[in-house]
């Protein structure tokens, strides 16, 4: 994705705004982000419906085999992610679910929430325990002083120490606590953002509509239905991908993970999936995606919740295939910041396969991808 790209889709705009720039948005963050999308379609002779929307701050394809109704499941999926994000996850949109728990809910008090908020957080304070703390669902005030995410590169600077020490003590997700379909916060000034596995939950919330039937707070009751014909599926939302079922012709699915060192276009290699009953969910993490330059230094988006700054660890990339979205989104992030050593043992724990990229641009793939990864 590029900087101008970025800046673009971390921007305030009102729905006028946003129709106007969308078609040059997508454009620009195709080449990035949805670089799957171009590795999976070469060669690809049989029919199916490619589809571009806008949600969640970013681009979103889906591709769908055998689609036999008009059209009508295509556009159900993709109103769910939308009603997901600004009915429910988004903290940024005021009247969703969570900008109003960060709002209001009193310290102290369980809150009950909806299925999805609370399956979104508790997962994600879960990943947080295994993870050491790596992966900090409260870290919004850590971030909005360092403002990486829609930085102007003239006017950027870098916190100071202190600045940084009062934004953490604004931050705990040792704060949340969880009961029943219920969040607690211990102090009003602690805040969540699900930004680090939204993406990836999405995947989750998709196929539970597709297989199950939807929460009617979503508005898409009701499984797909048999006369959807559909053999299978690509959706991606930003870095995360899920493929679904089977392509009608029986070839394996491929993803392409993008060349940390090499334009947004570039690819480093493919990961091939075979089709079948189930899914699998890839996402992957780099300081490539959203930084700034300032002074001749890059600080890129992911922040150490430990040193309160851009993560320094020894990996440039980290891609995560398993079978849960949310868990792939939120593991990549984790595992970024962990160093190879630990993240090998979060993968394993979660039982799920990765791909790492080093600085020296060598890469280890966990024992269950190495044989399904090639290097181009």
């Amino acid at each position: 994705m590029t900087e101008e790209g970025e800046k673009w889709y971390n921007c305030s705009m009102n729905r006028d705004t946003k129709k106007r720039i969308i078609g040059l948005l997508l454009m620009l963050i195709t080449a990035g982000a949805l670089i799957i999308w171009a590795a999976m379609s070469r060669g690809e002779k049989e029919e199916a419906e490619t589809r571009h929307d806008f949600a969640m701050g970013s681009a979103v394809t889906l591709t769908l085999y055998g689609e036999k109704n008009g059209g009508e499941t295509s556009a159900k999926i993709l109103q769910t992610i939308r009603n997901l994000d600004e009915q429910v996850i988004s903290w940024r949109a005021e009247g969703s679910e969570l900008a109003v728990w960060n709002r209001d809910a009193k310290a102290g008090e369980y809150a009950q929430v909806s299925r999805e908020l609370y399956e979104a957080v508790s997962e994600g304070k879960t990943l947080w325990e295994k993870s050491g703390g790596a992966l900090d669902l409260t870290l919004r005030p850590v971030l909005d002083v360092w403002g990486i995410e829609d930085a102007d590169p003239d006017s950027f600077q870098v916190p100071s120490e202190e600045q940084l020490r009062q934004a953490a003590e604004h931050c705990g997700m040792g704060e949340i606590q969880l009961n029943g379909q219920a969040i607690n916060r211990a102090r009003e000034d602690i805040r969540l953002d699900l930004g680090a596995l939204g993406k990836g939950y999405a995947l989750d919330v998709v196929y539970r509509y597709l297989t199950e039937g939807e929460d009617p707070l979503l508005k898409n009751e009701g499984q797909a239905g048999d006369d959807s014909g559909l053999t299978g599926g690509v959706l991606a939302v930003g870095g995360s991908v899920m493929v679904f079922g089977s392509k009608s012709d029986g070839n394996d699915f491929k993803i392409g993970i993008r060349n940390p060192e090499g334009q947004p276009e570039d690819i480093i290699g493919t990961v091939s999936l075979p089709g079948g009953t189930g899914r699998k969910c890839i996402s992957t993490s780099g300081g490539y995606e959203k930084y700034v330059r300032k002074d001749g230094v890059v600080y890129h988006h992911i922040i150490d919740p430990k040193t309160l700054k851009p993560s320094e660890g020894d990996l440039v990339s980290v891609t995560v295939v398993c079978e849960n979205g949310l868990i792939s989104d939120g593991l990549s992030t984790a595992c970024f910041i962990l160093g190879e050593e630990k993240a090998k043992e979060l993968l394993s724990e979660y039982g799920a396969e990765g791909i790492l990229i080093r600085k020296d641009g060598s890469i280890y793939c966990t024992p269950g991808i190495g044989d399904r990864f090639q290097r181009r």
